[in-house]
């Protein structure tokens, strides 16, 4: 299955682009590589093309984090599944279908991730 998420605002990058000297929305770029691209039986596969087997995941944390303060505080939720081979952030509230992508992801992870 693709993962699709939700695209970011092209003037936002444009702004943080001129206000960081081009550096921000590269390391936003870089971060989004680590990003889940297709999930299937088999295991998951990252924007960047690792592919990495279920039974390779050794642990699962959920990071909830909150953006602004008082009423207009918003919280941000995503999985990090690590691996030898590297982490993988799963930032759900920029998936499509955040149920059903994190439900597969936590279906086919093995047990051992989440006793850690």
């Amino acid at each position: 299955m693709e993962v699709k998420y939700v695209k970011s605002s092209g003037c936002f990058m444009v702004f943080l682009g001129i206000f960081s000297l081009g550096i921000a929305p590269l390391a936003i770029w870089w971060q989004q590589r680590s990003w889940p691209a297709y999930i299937d039986e088999t295991g998951l596969t990252t924007r960047a093309g690792k592919f990495i087997p279920w039974n390779e995941f050794t642990r699962v944390v959920r990071v909830a984090t909150q953006l602004g303060s008082g009423a207009t505080a918003t919280r941000v939720e995503r999985l990090e599944l690590h691996s030898p081979s590297g982490k993988v952030l799963v930032p759900t509230e920029r998936l499509l279908d955040s149920t059903q992508v994190v439900a597969y992801i936590l279906d086919h992870l093995p047990e051992q991730a989440f006793a850690a």
